[in-house]
């Protein structure tokens, strides 16, 4: 409720549909806006697919850091996949299948299969045929159970893809979300391939 001074005729706060303040030493009198925060079902879409994206890329973003070829000038790399995601996000969605954690020119993963293998999960690819991939090229695997907040991330060389990589750590039953993408080094740069999304339940 607004306080009201007759001496002074000035006031301060809301009273019925008048605002009054104080601003630089001088009453002013403004006509009561109601706040706006719509909630339409779009709006709250946007808002869930924002929570629901931040919350789950922070189970993982930190453990790859130093993994990741995405533009982190001023950001982190949790901000980084976000604004990579924002067309997601606009939309109203997240679908993790959809995400995309590592964006690039490298050539793609391609035959790539996620399969449990007693409480761990295994990766195997098809080796790259591209030329332009150097000795430290490397396949970067992130292992999430969203469920359980379980992450392991685990690193192999890129034409090791026969042999595959299998987790450090042993997942709970349920399904455990597989992201994988190539990354390379070029002097003091990195290089990566867009990332692609597997499963493997653990049963």
């Amino acid at each position: 409720m607004g306080k009201m001074n007759l001496l002074k005729a000035n006031w301060e706060g809301k009273v019925g549909q008048t605002v009054g303040a104080k601003w630089k030493n001088r009453s002013t009198i403004r006509t009561y806006t109601k706040p706006s925060n719509p909630k339409t079902t779009a709006q709250l879409s946007v808002r869930n697919a924002f929570a629901g994206m931040t919350s789950y890329v922070a189970l993982f973003a930190d453990q790859i850091k130093y993994l990741s070829a995405l533009n982190t000038s001023g950001q982190s790399v949790r901000n980084a996949i976000i604004q990579a995601n924002k067309m997601q996000i606009q939309d109203g969605t997240f679908d993790k299948a959809s995400l995309l954690i590592s964006k690039g020119g490298l050539q793609k993963v391609s035959g790539e299969m996620a399969e449990a293998a007693a409480n761990k999960v295994k990766v195997t690819w098809t080796n790259p045929t591209a030329t332009n991939f150097t000795d430290k090229a490397k396949l970067v695997a992130v292992m999430v159970q969203e469920a359980s907040g379980l992450v392991d991330v685990v690193t192999e060389d890129a034409k090791k893809g026969t042999t595959g990589i299998t987790s450090n750590i042993d997942f709970e039953v349920g399904n455990v979300d597989v992201f994988v993408y190539f990354l390379d080094v070029r002097g003091s740069s990195k290089v990566a391939s867009i990332s692609d999304y597997l499963s493997a339940t653990i049963a």
